[in-house]
C-alpha cells in the first residue's frame, strides 16, 4: 500500500500528516485593504485626489468639496457600516484620500479631535482652543451661537448649507487647512471635517485627563475572573456613553482608554472595540494607529493561521455574557516575548441605544475584548500543566492526555464539542515526575487519560482540565475519524521518504490496538 508524502521542512517547521511540531514562525500579519461590507455602495472615486493637492496640479478647496460631496450626495452616509467603510478608506496611505499632509481629520460636535486619519492616536485629544476658534471663524459660526445645543445645531445647519472656507492661524505653525460643516446622516449631530491641516500634538491643548476608575484596572487582571470584569466595565462605559447621547463624552472617552498611565491600560493589557457588522476597530487601546478605522482581521493567530478576528466573534457570539478563548499571538509591545505563550481573550457583544435629535433611536452592536498573555512559565496559579494535547493539534485513535500538577485531590479532563456538549472523564494521578522535583518539593504529581478520540466524532473540541473544580488550563484540537468509534480487521502500512532527514526512509504500519499508525522501521 502506498502512502503519499507531504513533509514540509522549512525554518525549523516540520508538518507530518497534517501535525504541528515544535513551531517558531516569524509573526506574520498582513496589512488588508478595506473589504466592501454587505450593503454598502462605495463612494465614486474623487475628482480631485489628495496626491493632486501635494503635487500642485490641484486646489485644497476642490479637495475637501470632494470629500463634503461623499457626505451630502445622494446616497449620503447614513449607516454605520457605511462611516466605518469611508473611514477605512480614508485611512489607505497612498490612496486618492491620504498623501502626505493632506487627509482628513474629522471632529466631534466639539474642540475634540474624533477621527484622525493620519494618526489615530490623536483622536480623543481637545485642539487648542485658538485653532478650533479659528476653524468656527472659518464656518461663520460666532461662540454666541453655541450656548445651548439647540442654539449649536442652528447654527451648524445653517454653516452645514455652506461650501466651507479655508481657515489659517498665523501665530501657530501649520494651523492652516480648510474647514466643512455637517450635519451627521447617522446621529443628526453636527460635524466639522477638515482637509489639509496636518494636525499633530502641538496643535492640541494641555489637558489633564480625568479618568473613569474601574472595578478591576488593567494592572490587576491576572486570571479570566478578572479579565471578564475588566471587558465588561469597559463595555458598559463606552456603550453608556454613547447611549447617552454625548458624542463629546465619547470622543474623550477614547483618549482615556488609551490612557498609557491611567487605569484601563498596562502593557499587553488594553480594550479593544470593535463595530459588529462592519467589524470595523472603533478603539483600540494599544495601537490605535495601527488598527483603529481599519477592519478587523489584520492579525492571525500563529499556531493554526486563522484569522483571531473569527476566533473572537465566535468567543463573543458564544453565549450572552460572551466567552473566552485562547490564541498565540506575538505581543507587539513585547521584543523579547515568546509566540509560543498563549494570549487569553474574552469578548462580550454590547448594544449601544443612541439617540438622535428627532426622537429616533439607533441601536448598534459592538464587540469588546481585551486579553491578558499566560505567564511564560505557562504554570498558572495552581503550579502545573496541561502538556498534551499541544494546542490547535490534530488527534485520533487512542491517545494519551496528561500533564502535571503540584497538589490535588481530583483531576478532570472536561471535553467539549462545537455542539456544545461536554464530557468529563477523571485522569489518574500520582504519576512519578521526577522534573517536577524543583518545583513541587516531591515528584508524584503527573496525571494521565487515556481516551479513544473517535469516541468524540469528528471535529473541533475544547479540551480543559480542573484541578478540584479549577481550570488548570485548556486547549484546542481536531479530532479527525476513519467513520467507526474502532477499526477492527484493517491492514496497511505506508513509507514515508526523506524523514526525519534527507535520504531516510520511515516505514508505518496501522496498529489496531492504538487505532493508528506507528514506525516499525527506519532505514
Amino acid at each position: 500500500m502506498g502512502c503519499q508524502k507531504f513533509l514540509t521542512r522549512s525554518s525549523g517547521l516540520f508538518l507530518l500528516a497534517g501535525v504541528l511540531f515544535n513551531t517558531h514562525p516569524a509573526l506574520a500579519q498582513a496589512q488588508l485593504d478595506c473589504p466592501l461590507p454587505d450593503g454598502v455602495t462605495p463612494p465614486p472615486p474623487p475628482p480631485v485626489t489628495a496626491q493632486q493637492v501635494e503635487d500642485g496640479s490641484a486646489s485644497l478647496t476642490d479637495f475637501a468639496l470632494a470629500v463634503r460631496d461623499i457626505f451630502v450626495s445622494e446616497p449620503g452616509i447614513t449607516t454605520l457600516k457605511q462611516l466605518a467603510y469611508v473611514g477605512c478608506l480614508f485611512r489607505q496611505e497612498g490612496g486618492p484620500w491620504r498623501s502626505g499632509s493632506t487627509y482628513v481629520v474629522r471632529l466631534a460636535p466639539s474642540d475634540r479631535v474624533f477621527i484622525h486619519t493620519k494618526d489615530m492616536a490623536l483622536s480623543g485629544r481637545q485642539l487648542n482652543p485658538v485653532i478650533y476658534e479659528a476653524i468656527l471663524h472659518a464656518l461663520g459660526i460666532a461662540p454666541a451661537d453655541l450656548t445651548s445645543p439647540a442654539a449649536s445645531r442652528t447654527a451648524f445647519a445653517a454653516a452645514a448649507a455652506r461650501e466651507g472656507s479655508a481657515f489659517n492661524v498665523p501665530d501657530i505653525p501649520g494651523a492652516s487647512g480648510y474647514a466643512i460643516a455637517l450635519l451627521s446622516g447617522i446621529s443628526g449631530q453636527p460635524v466639522v471635517v477638515l482637509a489639509g491641516f496636518d494636525l499633530d500634538s502641538s496643535h492640541l491643548s494641555a489637558e489633564e485627563i480625568e479618568h473613569i476608575e474601574p472595578p478591576v484596572r488593567a494592572r490587576d487582571v491576572v486570571d479570566r475572573a478578572t479579565l471578564q470584569a475588566f471587558v465588561t466595565a469597559a463595555g458598559e462605559y463606552f456603550t453608556g456613553l454613547l447611549s447617552s447621547g454625548d458624542l463629546t463624552a465619547v470622543s474623550k472617552a477614547r483618549a482615556i482608554l488609551r490612557d498609557p498611565n491611567g487605569p484601563w491600560r498596562q502593557g499587553s493589557v488594553y480594550v479593544a472595540i470593535m463595530e459588529r457588522v462592519s467589524r470595523i476597530i472603533t478603539l483600540h487601546g494599544g495601537f490605535p494607529d495601527r488598527f483603529e478605522f481599519r477592519q478587523g482581521g489584520i492579525a492571525t493567530d500563529i499556531a493554526t493561521g486563522e484569522l483571531v478576528v473569527e476566533q473572537l466573534i465566535r468567543a463573543a457570539e458564544s453565549g450572552p455574557d460572551g466567552g473566552f478563548w485562547e490564541y498565540y499571538f506575538d505581543n507587539p509591545a513585547d521584543d523579547a516575548d515568546s509566540a509560543e505563550v498563549p494570549k487569553v481573550g474574552y469578548a462580550r457583544v454590547f448594544t449601544a441605544h443612541i439617540p438622535r435629535p428627532d426622537g429616533s433611536i439607533i441601536s448598534i452592536d459592538y464587540i469588546v475584548n481585551s486579553g491578558f498573555y499566560l505567564a511564560a512559565d505557562g504554570l498558572g496559579d495552581l503550579g502545573g500543566r496541561l502538556e498534551n494535547p499541544g494546542p490547535h493539534s490534530f488527534q485520533s485513535g487512542i491517545g494519551a492526555l496528561w500533564g502535571w500538577v503540584c497538589e490535588a485531590e481530583r483531576v478532570e479532563i472536561e471535553i467539549a464539542t462545537e455542539q456544545g456538549a461536554v464530557g468529563q472523564h477523571v485522569a489518574a494521578y500520582g504519576l512519578k515526575r521526577g522534573d517536577t522535583l524543583d518545583t513541587c518539593g516531591d515528584t508524584d504529581n503527573g496525571f494521565v487519560l487515556l481516551l479513544n478520540w473517535n469516541l468524540l466524532g469528528a471535529g473541533e473540541h475544547t479540551v480543559t482540565t480542573l484541578v478540584d473544580g479549577v481550570e488548570l488550563g485548556r486547549t484546542t484540537v481536531t479530532v479527525t475519524t476513519l467513520g467507526q468509534e474502532f477499526v477492527e480487521g484493517a491492514v496497511g502500512e505506508c513509507v514515508v521518504e526523506d524523514f526525519p532527514d534527507l535520504g531516510q526512509t520511515v516505514t508505518l504500519e496501522w496498529r489496531q490496538n492504538s487505532q493508528n499508525f506507528v514506525i516499525t522501521d527506519v532505514q
